[in-house]
């Protein structure tokens, strides 16, 4: 029988190498990328319920919780380009969907809200986000999702980094 090969350990730092091992890092990376397919999964199927497509259901769930966001905002938010969200909003303002107006304080900035169309699209949306969050999510107590919601801000923070510099090793790489 041949022996497993040794491979090379994908991180360096020590609390991340229980045992000297790389194994469990490797094992939560995998389980991130699932779930993140099932949120995915679950998106895109909120967004066909809706009739629009995954990422304008992104916008308009973020727009409906924090009325008068700017489209940088939303992009920001959304780890987005501001060019990409935009195509996305006219996308969603020419269905009528949500609503476009100038900003009283700087005319150049465009602030999004929602109306009655968007308002009977989310109260027809909630029965269903109601019972797939509640099972995403059902192995939380009020403790750990507090604890999880801290942690995946951070998270998502360390992924900004990293994938800066990702960029910047690509192109030294390069």
């Amino acid at each position: 029988m041949p022996r497993p090969r040794r491979r090379p350990v994908t991180v360096s730092r020590a609390a991340l190498l229980p045992g000297g091992s790389d194994g469990e890092f490797r094992g939560l990376i995998h389980d991130l990328i699932a779930y993140g397919h099932k949120l995915d999964a679950c998106r895109d199927a909120f967004a066909a319920i809706a009739g629009v497509s995954g990422v304008q259901y992104e916008i308009l769930m973020l727009v409906s919780r924090a009325e008068g966001l700017s489209i940088g905002e939303v992009a920001a938010r959304l780890h987005r380009s501001g060019a990409f969200i935009t195509i996305e909003v006219n996308r969603l303002a020419a269905a009528g969907i949500v609503s476009k107006a100038s900003d009283p304080a700087d005319g150049r900035r465009v602030l999004l809200t929602t109306n009655s169309k968007s308002d009977a699209l989310l109260e027809r949306l909630a029965p269903y986000q109601r019972r797939i969050n509640d099972v995403l999510f059902q192995c939380l107590d009020a403790k750990r999702f507090r604890a999880l919601r801290a942690l995946a801000a951070e998270l998502v923070a360390d992924g900004d980094r990293a994938v800066a510099l990702l960029d910047y090793l690509k192109q030294e790489a390069a």
